[in-house]
């Protein structure tokens, strides 16, 4: 309280909200969103990953890196000694931010995403990702619940961003987690405010996995926003 007992606004909320405001993007125009590459450092290894974006095309797609998975690749950065060694899904991959730093971190990553976005992916693993790493970051094409066979399951950790923007396409996500996952598996599922489909996804993993919200102590200090919410999910 101030002098005249007025409520003053705290320091460290004011400062993490300054903090979150220069990383976030989704506020930010297209030319930053779609056309300049992204660029994310990594403190463990140290090193700078440079990932294309792309703006929509004549079909209506593009791939841009959301505020989702900047905030699950800088918890998984924080959580750096959990993933070497684990075969993990980078579920709709997008630019493949997340599959790239669990593969900078030694885990054995397939990335998956639709067909008109495999050739971004690729070329942002292949730049992003060397040969020489201990880890492997692999593309294959997925559509939700279709030939599911196809993919090397069942993962040690599975990650999905901004998944929930269509009410429709839940029950084939829900298949896909489903089937790719056994009762060991991780599954962390991050989104922003696009959000639409969250209360359906949720009643429907009711019976299939026990869902709980990541806290924001087990977050980066700065990476986190009241806007971005990361569920993990065990199977039951």
């Amino acid at each position: 309280m101030d002098e005249e007992g007025r409520p003053q606004r705290r320091t460290d909320d004011t400062s993490k909200f300054l903090r979150a405001w220069a990383w976030k993007r989704e506020h930010r125009p297209d030319k930053v969103r779609f056309d300049k590459p992204y660029i994310h450092n990594m403190v463990q290894p140290c090193t700078t990953l440079t990932l294309k974006q792309s703006k929509f095309d004549a079909e209506g797609f593009a791939s841009t890196v959301w505020d989702s998975s900047i905030v699950v690749a800088k918890y998984i950065e924080r959580w750096n000694n959990r993933w070497a060694g684990k075969q993990c899904l980078d579920l709709s991959a997008g630019c493949g931010l997340v599959g790239i730093v669990l593969a900078r971190l030694g885990a054995d990553v397939v990335l998956t995403d639709l067909a008109p976005n495999l050739p971004l992916l690729r070329d942002n693993c292949k730049a992003n990702v060397p040969q020489c790493n201990t880890g492997s970051a692999t593309v294959q094409q997925h559509r939700w619940g279709q030939k599911l066979g196809a993919l090397p399951g069942p993962f040690d950790v599975i990650i999905a961003c901004d998944v929930m923007y269509v009410e429709e396409a839940i029950p084939a996500l829900l298949e896909s987690l489903v089937s790719l996952s056994q009762s060991s598996t991780e599954i962390y599922i991050a989104h922003g405010r696009n959000r639409q489909a969250e209360a359906k996804f949720l009643h429907m993993c009711a019976g299939s996995f026990r869902v709980t919200h990541l806290a924001g102590r087990d977050m980066d200090d700065v990476y986190q926003t009241v806007d971005v919410d990361v569920l993990k999910l065990c199977k039951v």
